[in-house]
């Protein structure tokens, strides 16, 4: 078994990966307990059995986790971890993805601004800014990629975030990955001015999009989480045409 300190350590590495932090706690289950039945990864992970199940079967999609029926009960296992590394490629892929798209936007006129924002006290204190500094009444559009990972990062101010939100009338719109239908309405509740749609074949890694009036943001919920921000107008209402198309193609 390992330490505390080692297990805290692994499970953000494999968030770092694309894992969200229930699915990492139920792979590093798996591992140690081999073949096992769900309510013994329940009892090892103290998550509520939802998030189990929820988690079994992401693992499975990632081909991280695999199940058998034996007398009528299902059996899993995890795979091979080798399997990380092709998760890791693909990061890297949608990094270089990113990179190109972040050149593109250098080109655009000189008014525009560039920041970085890395840890968990930078991104929080920058969030609470953007929705301090939004005028009343405006839409901020996300497309997905972790869903809960903005919840994590918010923690205990999450609260005091909507709270916000909702005083100043803020719409949201949410593109999100078909493998998120599942587990957004027990995420994200019967919020008020939000609406999301999902998409298939949407990348959810640990990269998504904000879209302000006129900022254009991307926050990397790695190890630590960063976020780059680009204030552009211009930009900004560039990549709005690009969101209202995804939007036009995904499903309620």
């Amino acid at each position: 078994m390992l330490d505390e300190i080692n297990s805290k350590k692994l499970n953000r590495e494999l968030q770092a990966l694309g894992l969200d932090r229930k699915s990492a706690a139920v792979y590093m289950s798996l591992l140690h307990l081999g073949e096992v039945g769900s309510s013994k990864i329940i009892n090892d992970t103290d998550l509520h059995g939802q998030y189990v199940y929820q988690s079994l079967e992401k693992l499975e999609k990632m081909g991280l986790a695999q199940h058998i029926i034996k007398r009528g009960r299902k059996k899993f296992t995890a795979k091979s971890p080798s399997v990380l590394v092709k998760l890791a490629e693909e990061q890297k892929i949608q990094a270089e993805k990113l990179a190109g798209e972040l050149n593109k936007l250098m080109i655009l006129p000189p008014e525009q601004t560039f920041e970085i924002y890395q840890g968990s006290e930078s991104y929080i204190s920058h969030e609470f800014d953007l929705i301090n500094r939004a005028p009343e009444n405006c839409e901020l559009l996300i497309i997905g990629g972790s869903g809960d990972k903005f919840n994590d990062e918010m923690g205990e101010r999450l609260k005091e975030y909507t709270g916000i939100q909702f005083k100043k009338n803020i719409s949201m719109r949410y593109i999100g990955s078909e493998d998120q239908r599942a587990a957004m309405p027990q995420m994200h509740g019967p919020r008020r001015n939000f609406k999301i749609r999902y998409l298939p074949g949407l990348f959810t890694g640990q990269v998504n999009t904000n879209l302000w009036p006129d900022i254009l943001g991307f926050n990397i919920y790695g190890e630590p989480v960063t976020r780059f921000t680009i204030s552009s107008k211009i930009v900004a209402e560039s990549y709005k045409q690009f969101f209202e198309t995804l939007w036009g193609l995904a499903k309620e």
